[in-house]
């Protein structure tokens, strides 16, 4: 069962980080919310 659930955190962690790495390579923002915080937003404005 520990097994399981150690899989299943893996395949979670696995899937936002490349969902985070995809959204990076095409130039959009890869924070959690996207707001005026976001550094990318921050690195636009200079």
């Amino acid at each position: 069962m520990e097994i399981f659930i150690t899989i299943v955190i893996v395949l979670i962690a696995s899937f936002i980080i490349y969902k985070n790495i995809k959204k990076s390579s095409k130039g959009n923002c890869n924070c959690g919310s996207c707001s005026s915080h976001c550094s990318k937003y921050k690195n636009d404005d200079k």
